[in-house]
């Protein structure tokens, strides 16, 4: 009795690896199987990818293409076309050149032949220029009703300036002490808007300005021609 169960316990171990083994080799072809499809699929991407890639690389060749075609044709219609002359903005600034090479009595246009405009300095000759304005020696805009309201901004750009030679100058006074010196010294100065001769009542009338304007042109005229 002991042989026979023997042999079938080892029969039955037999069988159990048997099928264990097949069990494993089932496994193994279907991780090979998923494995496979896998790869498949990356390389079914992997073609897409490349493909979109080419497709894109053809587009940007094509309108590459088709853009110096037309850079190419309108360079010969460019070329066809008979050539254009200097437009009025050049010869305008070819008039104004020459003009600032020759004497300041050239710019004249509402003075006497004979008179002639005298200047030095870029201040002098500035305001010497305004008398061959059509408009007059003064325009509007020059006209100034508010000179207060540029104080400021004249006092801070004068001290701005002349700070750092005033204390040159005073070297024994402190900071504030220069600059009420300064700004004594701007109440006399020309950079003063409220020095002027431009300046004019907020309430001015039209008449009371043109009176001004002549008045200004009469004195630069005075000043500067012969």
């Amino acid at each position: 009795m002991a042989k026979k169960n023997a042999g079938e316990n080892s029969k039955k171990a037999a069988g159990n690896a048997k099928k264990a083994e097949n069990a494993n080799k089932k496994k193994a072809e279907e991780l090979a199987r998923a494995e496979a499809d896998e790869e498949d699929k990356w390389a079914q991407g992997s073609k897409k990818g490349n493909k979109k890639k080419e497709d894109e690389a053809a587009k940007k060749a094509e309108a590459a293409k088709k853009k110096a075609e037309r850079e190419a044709l309108l360079k010969e219609e460019e070329a066809s076309l008979p050539s254009k002359p200097a437009n009025n903005k050049n010869r305008g600034a070819n008039k104004v050149a020459s003009r600032r090479a020759g004497k300041i009595d050239d710019f004249l246009n509402d003075q006497p032949v004979t008179s002639e405009i005298s200047a030095s300095g870029i201040d002098g000759v500035l305001e010497a220029l305004t008398l061959t304005n059509k408009s007059g020696a003064v325009s509007d805009k020059d006209i100034d009703r508010h000179p207060e309201r540029r104080f400021k901004a004249a006092y801070n750009a004068f001290e701005e300036r002349r700070l750092p030679e005033a204390r040159k100058e005073n070297p024994g006074l402190r900071l504030q002490q220069v600059k009420q010196l300064l700004f004594k010294e701007f109440e006399k100065s020309p950079e003063n808007p409220f020095n002027q001769n431009t300046n004019i009542s907020h309430n001015a009338t039209q008449e009371e300005v043109s009176a001004l304007k002549d008045k200004i042109k009469k004195e630069r005229e005075g000043k500067y021609t012969n």
